[in-house]
């Protein structure tokens, strides 16, 4: 999942920060600048991160349909 398309599902699912804070493991500061758009807000925290986060939002997705 592209930088574009994770913010645009969690926009579109009204994830709370919150929640993906929790499941995906990324610290509020660096969620809340990635889903404004810097897209290196995630890696300067953690390589993997953008990862989980891809796989948290994709879950949500799937149990949103």
């Amino acid at each position: 999942m592209t930088n574009q398309e994770m913010r645009d599902v969690a926009k579109r699912l009204n994830v709370p920060l919150f929640k993906m804070n929790y499941k995906a493991g990324v610290r509020l500061p660096n969620l809340g600048a990635f889903l404004a758009g810097d897209d290196g807000a995630l890696d300067a925290y953690d390589p993997k991160a953008k990862e989980r986060l891809s796989r948290m939002l994709e879950k949500e997705l799937k149990k949103a349909k």
